[in-house]
């Protein structure tokens, strides 16, 4: 068994919690609000909404995918069994810190190339993802070992672009459902009780 050299506060949840938070909100101090406005018009204004992305990237989609369906919007995975085309007045939106993602850049290709609104969330805004983008959302989280302005996520390689996206697209869903009036009870309607 490894041996850890470590200080006593630093195996402390509230350390690490605190270490957490503060490096999210960092990261979101940082966004620009005309990008948020643009995604909530954006979702809005779409007839469907396709979600992609991989690892952990691709779960954050898909709790996003999940909140939007709870809000009464027409939103699929790509790559599930039942996800139908995409079309022109559609939009798909692609996460990825790198930007780089292979797959999700060949997804986001097919989208342009079918007319659909590419919405491309990443760390990296002049990746080649954004090449397929009519908007393009920064979330300006760096990965260990990355600097910017001085500042370094102690945290695993993408995990506090993840974190950040999460809170991100929550904060989008929130805004949808002032914007909606939704209410807690039409929403409930939507929930799985399939569990």
């Amino acid at each position: 068994m490894q041996k850890m050299k470590t200080k006593k506060n630093e195996l402390s949840i509230m350390s690490a919690t605190r270490t957490i938070i503060n490096e999210i909100s960092y990261v979101l101090d940082g966004i620009k609000e005309d990008e948020f406005k643009k995604l909530i018009d954006a979702i809005s204004s779409s007839r469907n909404i396709f979600v992609t992305g991989q690892g952990r990237s691709g779960l954050v989609a898909r709790t996003f995918a999940m909140r939007l369906t709870h809000i009464g919007f027409t939103c699929y995975v790509v790559g599930d069994t039942t996800t139908p085309n995409i079309e022109k007045g559609d939009m798909l939106i692609a996460c990825s810190s790198s930007g780089t993602t292979s797959i999700t850049c060949h997804i986001a290709n097919l989208a342009k190339r079918l007319n659909a609104l590419v919405v491309v969330i990443t760390a990296h805004p002049n990746s080649e993802l954004s090449n397929y983008a009519n908007l393009t959302i920064e979330i300006p989280a760096t990965e260990t070992g990355q600097v910017i302005q001085s500042r370094r996520s102690t945290q695993f390689r993408s995990t506090l672009f993840e974190q950040a996206c999460l809170v991100y697209l929550d904060a989008a869903i929130l805004t949808l459902v002032r914007l909606l009036n939704r209410e807690e009870g039409e929403m409930m309607k939507r929930h799985a009780n399939l569990e």
